[in-house]
Formats: C-alpha cells, structure tokens, sequence
C-alpha cells in the first residue's frame, strides 16, 4: 500500500513515455481513410462527387492531416516516417482553399438571391470559430501567467494580434470571402467578377511574399510567411473550376485514364522539383534588411502551385470513381475547422505547460485525441451561436410544471465548473479571477432549488419539501460515509498511517460537524448539509402556513451574511454553512418564484439585467483588489450578480436548448460537485505534482474526469434500469 503513489506514478510515466514505432500511426491514419469506400465500376461515375456530403468526409481526413504536419514540424528529426508529411501539409491546405471557392461559386449558382444574408451566414460560419478558438487560446495564456497590457489585450482579443498562428487562415478566408462579395455582388457581368477575383488573390499573394518574414524572422504581423500566399490561388482555381464544371467533367470522363496518369506524374515531378526548390532556393534566403531575395521565393512559388493544383485536379479525378465516407471521417469533417484552430493548444502545450510528454508517438496520439474531444465541445458551442446570429432560435415554449429550463440546465454546468475551479484554484490572478466569479455558484445552485420547490398550494409545496429533504438527507449521509472511506484510504496510501484521518474525530470536528456542517472528511460537503438545514426549516414553516410571508426574509437573509461577514463575526464557516446561505438563497429562489410574471414583465428589464451583469462583472474584480481578507468573504458584486444570472435565465429560458451542455448540466452538475474532490484525491496520487495537469490546469483535468465518469456512471446506471424493466 506504502508504494501504490509510486507505482501508479510510475505507470502514468511510463504510458507518456511509451515508445512505438510511428509508421504504425499511418496504419488507422490509412484505415480511416479507406473505410467505408466505394468504388464505382467500369464505366459509371459518382453522382454529385464535389458535393458536400462528398468533400466533407475529406475535409475530415485533411484536418488530421493537418495537424501531423504540424506535429512533424515540432518533432523535426524525431518525426521518423511521418517526416514527409513536413511537406505535404500545404497540399491540404490548398485543397481547403480549393472547395472554400468551389462551394462558393456552386452556391452563387444554385440557390436564388445566394448574396442577400451572405456577410451574416458566410461570415458568421467562419469567425465565430475563430473567436471562441480565440478566446480559449487567451484564457490559457493567462491560466499559464502571462499578462497582458491594457493596450494589448484589445489586439488580441480581436485577433488582430495572433497568439495561436495557426489562426491566419481564417483572416485570409475572411478576407476572400469579402471580395467575393463585393465583386460578384457589384459587377454584373461574372466572368468581368472573376477576372476582378483573380488579379486581386495575385495581388495579396505579391504584397505577402514582398512582405517577407519581418526584420527579425519572426512573422509579427498579418501576411508575413509564405503559407500567407502559397496555396491562396486554389481559392479561384475554385471558382473557375465552378464555373466550367459540367465542360470539365465530360473531358474528364473522356480522357480519364490519359488525364489520371498525367496528373499522377505531374505530381510526382512537382513534388521532387519542389523538395529541390526548397532544399536550394527556400522561402527563408533572405537576409532582413540587406536582401530580400524575392527571386527565390518565386521559383520556390512557380513549382510548389503547380504541385499544390496539380493534388487537387489528381484528388478531383479520385472523387469522380470513388466516395469517401464513415462515421469517423464524417465525424472529423464535421469539426474540421475548430479542429484546425484548436490543435495548437496540444501541440505546445504537450511540450510542458500542460505536460511534457517524451515519447513521440504517445505526443501525436495525445495530441490528436484532445484536439479532436475539444474541438467536438467548440463545434457544439459554435453552432448554437451561429444559430443565434443568424435567428434560428429555438421556438418559445410556455413554461410547464415539471419542463426544464434550458438556460438553467446550462448554467448548471457552468457553475459546475466554477465550483471545482475553486477547490482546484488556477495560479496567480487567474486563479483568483476563478474563485472570485465561483462566489455565485452554490448560491445559484440554491436560489434554483429554491425556485424549482416553491408552488402557491401549501399542500403540493409541502409534498415536494418532503420529498426533496429525503432526498439531500440520503446524499447527505451517503457522501459523508464515501469521503469518510476516501480520506482514510487518501492518508493511508501518502501517508502511510492514519493520523491525519484520527483528526476528523476530534471534540471540535465532530462539533463543527453536527452544528456547522463542516465536514471532517471533505468540506465542500457543507452544502448538502446547508440545503437540508434550510429544507428542514422551511417545512416547519410551511406547516405552520406562513412559507409565503418567509420568503421576503431571504433578501434580508443574504444581506445580514454579508454584513456579518464583512465585521468579521464569528468563523466564516459558521456563518456560511449553517443557516444563513442556505435558507436565504433558497428563499430567495421562492420568493423570485412566487413574483416571477410581475418581474419579467417589468419594462426594459432585459437592458437592465444586463447593465447589471456587466457592472457586477467588473464590480468583483474591483473588490477581488479592494479588500484585505482577499477571496475570504462574499462580494457584493457577486451576490447581486447570482440574483441577476438566475433572472437572466428565467428571460431567457429557451438559451442552450438542446445542447450538449444542457443534458450535461441537467444530469451530471450534481454529482460534478459531489464527486470531484475524490476525482482530485484519485489524480493526485496518479500524476506527479509538478506536471502542467495539476499545477496549471488542474481544474480542467479535474472537471472532465468528474464529468466524464459521472456520463458513463449515469449511463451505467439508465443501462441497468432498462434491462431490468425488461425483464
């Protein structure tokens, strides 16, 4: 038992370090690819083969693809066989650029008044993406301490300035979407439109290659490298590929034999005249402030385009005879764009901010694997924004007896997350930032308990309030004698005795324990005691037929915490955990409940719910800094702010529905906050103190663990269930 910390360390060291050969990665790489294929025979062709169910299953393919070549630029001779893929990366992004154009074009040309809500569906599909990736990229930044000037963060939240440069394709695309507009929404005639596209794609591609790569090599601003300008043609090889191709498609079927193998030689030589080109010539010749050497930047430009359209028109040919597809591809297809943009997170940070992972094969695996669980999580976020901009909300349902609330199930999971953020705090200011904002969790989770149980007949209120305190006395009890076993358990393996556990039952914790619902075993526990205090008071009064008149006292309730707080009366554990939080949130939840249609219906409620959530936001960083207990007691800003969310969510019911994070917060929140400090005690012993999971990120490693087996638990558990009504 006294080695278990040890030996499971070590296995965690040893699954990082594992070493394989990484040919082997190209096996499933292959075996997605050809899954599913079929082939068509002699004589016959795909129907509809640029299509986009066709396309988006090689979207899919050339995203991994993607991201193996980046992962093989940051192996560099570590890379064994996959170092090919070096090379062959700026072919998927040209086949990108390639059916961005083609779609486009297609579009113009098939759907009436295609140009009408373009800005806001074209758009919209590619920049909200961007900011979300964005937006993650920046809170890793500063979750890993870097701080940002006032005059800097503005840049980089817009995107004007880069931290994740892998983002540059999105501005490129943006940008080419726009004069695609603005040519062929202006210019009548189309062929006059595509000339327009044409010189105006030549003329970036010249000012990013006059660009260079900066005085010091370092590519600080937009357009500067040549995956700027390299495979940017594609774009209106597109279009006009588009524009001819019913003509082309009859020559190919035509010629298709002759045109396969002149295209599969064509891409062989290309290839080899470009590894030469590059190899002699390269992109990276001149000398920053004394030589340019345009010259060499073009003759690597004149072989590596025709190579990169000479994939394509090769790939094309393949799609005409063979339709790729499965589950996986469409899968990876579907996120493909989060996918791109997000990958980056891995691939530095599984160099040592998240943690450093020495065997390479194990570094592609992890990397992929994360990239592609986090990127399903933004494509879902993504599509509900999308769907938001663009007025595709979900229709307004009145609200019944016993239907969720979209927002609040929502929120749920959200405050899931603040809470574990608070046990397993952030480093530095982000931390506190965390904790700051966790200060609205509980008291959310208790003003929606309060909500849901409220009814005006005493006798239904009653039956609920009775059923409910059954309920969190069972979780009560339950969770104390689990975290009883899971610290003894806990001391024993790292302690090697049971000392620190014997402290659990000394006179004061048993005390504090029966008085104040300090738990000896794990404190975050104190608020199932909390709600059952409130729940058990609340039962007297509403046998005593006066639970309408209470509820007024919860505002006050929460006032007089903070107050006493504030003259530091008594321990702040006595005032939290015994009857204060919980019977004033909670009341305070009934009593939002029994004036709900007067309060929503108040004028210009929304404009000033959303002032007020705004100004407690910045209202709690203010006190974060004012105050010299620190994060020790409740903010103002923050109680307020917990009123104003949960109204918010009552405004807007119908926010979230059908999200994943809906289902998430409905089914899993509670047993999120429950379970995840044994999900930590579990980690702790497992990875080592100092890796990236636990000192930077500990409340994300910890909060998708306890997520995820709290799915599988449940799904475990609804299995079970059915098979025995079955039987």
């Amino acid at each position: 038992m006294e080695n278990l910390p040890t030996q499971l360390q070590s296995f965690y060291k040893s699954f990082i370090s594992f070493e394989f050969p990484l040919y082997l990665i190209l096996l499933p790489l292959a075996l997605i690819l050809i899954a599913g294929i079929k082939v068509s025979k002699r004589r016959e062709w795909q129907n509809e083969p640029l299509s986009l169910d066709a396309s988006t299953p090689l979207k899919g393919f050339a995203a991994v693809s993607i991201i193996i070549h980046h992962l093989s630029q940051e192996l560099a001779d570590k890379a064994g066989p996959l170092e090919v893929f070096q090379s062959l990366g700026v072919l998927f992004v040209g086949f990108f650029f390639f059916f961005s154009g083609y779609g486009l074009y297609t579009s113009l040309k098939t759907k009436e008044n295609y140009l009408k809500g373009f800005i806001r569906h074209r758009l919209t599909a590619v920049l909200v993406p961007f900011y979300t990736c964005n937006t993650v990229f920046v809170i890793s930044k500063c979750i890993e301490g870097r701080r940002f000037k006032p005059a800097e963060l503005p840049a980089v939240l817009s995107g004007w300035s880069m931290i994740n440069s892998h983002m540059w394709y999105i501005v490129e695309i943006v940008i080419l979407y726009l004069l695609f507009y603005l040519f062929y929404r202006f210019i009548k005639n189309r062929t006059a439109a595509t000339i327009a596209m044409c010189i105006s794609v030549v003329l970036m591609m010249a000012g990013s290659l006059m660009l260079c790569h900066g005085e010091d090599y370092s590519c600080s601003y937009w357009f500067m490298g040549e995956w700027w300008y390299n495979a940017t043609f594609l774009f209106v090889i597109g279009i006009i590929f588009s524009r001819h191709e019913e003509g082309l498609r009859r020559f190919a079927r035509r010629a298709y034999p002759a045109l396969l193998a002149v295209f599969t030689v064509l891409f062989v030589l290309l290839y080899l005249q470009t590894s030469y080109a590059l190899a002699v010539w390269s992109y990276w010749s001149e000398i920053p402030g004394v030589d340019p050497a345009y010259f060499d930047k073009l003759r690597c430009l004149a072989f590596q385009l025709p190579w990169i359209t000479s994939s394509v028109c090769l790939t094309l040919l393949i799609m005409m005879k063979v339709r790729f597809g499965n589950r996986v591809l469409r899968f990876l297809g579907t996120v493909s764009l989060e996918l791109y943009l997000i990958h980056n997170l891995f691939l530095q940070g599984f160099t040592g901010s998240i943690a450093r992972i020495p065997s390479a094969g194990m570094y592609i695996i992890l990397t992929i694997l994360c990239a592609v669980g986090l990127a399903a999580i933004l494509h879902g976020l993504d599509r509900y924004l999308i769907g938001l901009i663009r007025g595709n909300r979900p229709s307004s349902l009145p609200l019944k007896a016993g239907r969720s609330i979209h927002s609040i199930d929502v929120m749920r999971i959200v405050m899931s997350f603040l809470v574990v953020a608070i046990h397993c705090p952030f480093p530095g200011k982000a931390g506190e930032v965390f904790i700051t904002y966790g200060k609205t969790a509980v008291p959310f989770f208790l003003v929606v308990c309060g909500y849901l149980l409220y009814r005006d007949d005493g006798k239904e209120m009653m039956s609920r309030l009775v059923k409910q305190t059954k309920r969190i006395l069972i979780l009560f009890l339950a969770s104390n004698a689990f975290y009883c076993a899971c610290f003894a358990l806990y001391a024993r393996i790292t302690e090697g005795n049971f000392n620190s556990f014997r402290a659990c039952f000394t006179p004061k914790a048993v005390t504090d324990f029966l008085l104040y619902n300090l738990s000896p075993f794990s404190e975050h526990l104190w608020f199932l005691g909390s709600l059952l205090y409130a729940l058990l008071i609340m039962l007297l009064l509403n046998k005593l037929k006066i639970m309408k008149l209470a509820v007024f006292a919860g505002p006050a309730l929460i006032a007089a915490y903070v107050i006493l707080s504030h003259l530091g009366i008594g321990e702040g554990y006595q005032l939290r955990n015994a009857v204060l939080v919980g019977l004033a949130y909670t009341m305070t939840g009934m009593f939002i409940r029994r004036f709900e249609k007067h309060i929503l219906s108040l004028r210009f409620l929304a404009p000033v719910l959303w002032i007020l959530f705004a100004v407690c936001l910045a209202g709690a960083v203010f006190e974060l800094n004012g105050y010299e207990q620190g994060i020790a007691v409740p903010f103002v800003s923050c109680e307020i702010l917990t009123i104003v969310i949960v109204l918010l969510c009552l405004k807007y019911p119908d926010f979230g529905a059908g999200t994943y994070a809906e289902k998430l917060g409905r089914r899993c929140s509670l047993h999120i906050y429950i379970m995840h400090i044994a999900v930590l005690y579990l980690l702790l012993i497992m990875i080592p103190a100092n890796t990236g999971l636990i000192t930077r990120y500990c409340a994300v490693t910890v909060f998708a663990a306890t997520a995820a087996i709290s799915s599988l638990y449940l799904k475990l558990i609804s299995v079970i269930i059915t098979r025995n009504r079955g039987q």
